[in-house]
């Protein structure tokens, strides 16, 4: 196996295509690799969204293009499997406490996730109580260096991932996930802080689990401006990390995978009815994500047509292994034979048995089911440019509506994955105090 590609997979949380554009098209140069600006997430949000990057296959078991659910002796393995039987050894960094649950990985034997912030919670803490701590408390803590964020930045796991690399005997799979993008949003930076960046640093974790009729516009533009800075030092990191694991000889672009994506977005923009990245809803701004591969045996290019990240285990030419239903070629396909008319994203509801489905077509047109506190409805909305703010929507519904007689309608596409909302394959419940750590629970 000595020969073999290093894999990487570089991906982060809460990470929104617009956001990352100017670092996705400069991380394309330096790679000379190929640029996807239409890329859909498979889901809104981590819990959902992973298992579809990792498997190739959707939370409710079904595959790109629809196929039923498999049996329990046919589901698909992760990448981080895929890559273990076939000789690698497999590194995953990240401190988002739902990934490896996601993945049915364990925590790493180099230590595991850092401090969470909930274990600086009290678990039955009130709503007044929780607001009084991020309004209050938590700023002054941090302006005093009393806390940090509860999330190692990616200098911090750049550092680690060099030393488990350089320690390997053999190839190695790197799947870093960053949080720096993820709420309460903390970039890096030499000068002093301003108090502005405490409180709006604090005011962005606890928007996500307020009601959204407490949050007033004129809040969002100092979160959006902390957002931004956060992406922008996020992509110079990663650009460094890449120059250095060149310059160290562990990444070599004429024989080595890498990929750079995120999980899903963010939402920022006001009148979506939320703030963050939950309860479930197939938003633009949510669902487009960067994504840039550079792979030896690509040209250097940009595929304008839409992408789903449901084919990220192609793009990284997974090698087959003797499980049922693998495939027995791990060449990747060409980019542009990834392009898809309909790009689908499906997510188990946070706290109830139930999924939500949206479908995206190429251009730019969605329907989706979205859960709110009434319950699930259904949205047609459209996303005529690059701006996710400029998505429009066009027909609200109950989610249990007749798809249209048109066989080629989004409702009828839908429909034929079962519709916007469904019962989901298993009543799995997440850990409250993980889901409070995150900012989805109040």
């Amino acid at each position: 196996m000595e020969s073999a590609p290093n894999v990487f997979l570089l991906s982060a949380d809460s990470l929104r295509a617009d956001a990352f554009a100017d670092a996705t098209e400069r991380l394309a140069d330096e790679l000379d690799g190929t640029r996807f600006p239409t890329a859909v997430a498979p889901a809104p949000f981590t819990a959902s969204s992973v298992p579809a990057l990792a498997t190739g296959r959707f939370v409710d078991g079904t595959g790109p293009d629809g196929e039923a659910p498999e049996g329990p002796d046919g589901d698909p393995a992760s990448l981080l499997t895929r890559f273990r039987e076939a000789g690698y050894e497999t590194i995953l960094l990240t401190d988002n406490p739902l990934f490896r649950p996601a993945l049915g990985e364990s925590d790493p034997a180099d230590g595991g996730l850092t401090a969470r912030l909930d274990e600086a919670l009290p678990r039955s803490v009130t709503r007044v109580v929780e607001r009084g701590y991020f309004d209050a408390v938590w700023p002054l803590a941090r302006r005093l260096g009393l806390l940090g964020p509860y999330y190692r930045p990616a200098t911090a796991l750049h550092d680690r991932a060099r030393e488990r690399i350089a320690a390997a005997d053999g190839p190695v799979f790197c799947w870093i996930h960053y949080m720096d993008t993820h709420t309460p949003y903390w970039p890096p930076s030499d000068a002093a802080r301003e108090p502005g960046d405490y409180r709006t640093s604090a005011l962005s974790r606890s928007l996500a689990v307020r009601s959204v009729d407490d949050v007033e516009p004129r809040d969002l533009d100092p979160v959006r401006a902390l957002y931004d800075r956060s992406c922008d030092a996020l992509g110079t990191a990663v650009e460094r990390f890449v120059a250095r694991l060149r310059d160290r000889g562990h990444y070599d672009p004429d024989r080595d995978v890498l990929a750079v994506t995120a999980d899903h977005g963010e939402n920022s923009d006001p009148g979506r009815e939320m703030v963050g990245h939950v309860p479930a809803a197939s938003w633009e701004s949510l669902v487009r994500v960067p994504l840039v591969v550079a792979r030896p045996d690509w040209p250097a290019s940009v595929v304008a047509d839409q992408v789903s990240l449901i084919d990220l285990p192609r793009m990284l030419a997974v090698p087959a292994t003797e499980a049922p239903g693998e495939p027995e070629s791990a060449t990747p396909p060409s980019p542009s034979s990834l392009a898809r008319e309909h790009a689908f994203t499906v997510a188990r509801a946070l706290g109830a048995s139930d999924l939500v489905r949206g479908v995206r077509r190429d251009d730019g047109e969605k329907l989706f089911g979205r859960r709110t506190a009434d319950g699930v409805d259904a949205l047609r909305t459209v996303a005529p440019s690059d701006d996710p703010g400029a998505e429009r929507v066009r027909e609200r519904r109950s989610a249990d509506s007749a798809p249209g007689s048109d066989s080629e309608s989004l409702s009828a596409v839908l429909a034929a994955r079962g519709g916007p909302v469904g019962e989901a394959p298993d009543t799995r419940r997440y850990d409250d105090a993980q889901l409070r750590a995150l900012g989805y629970l109040e």
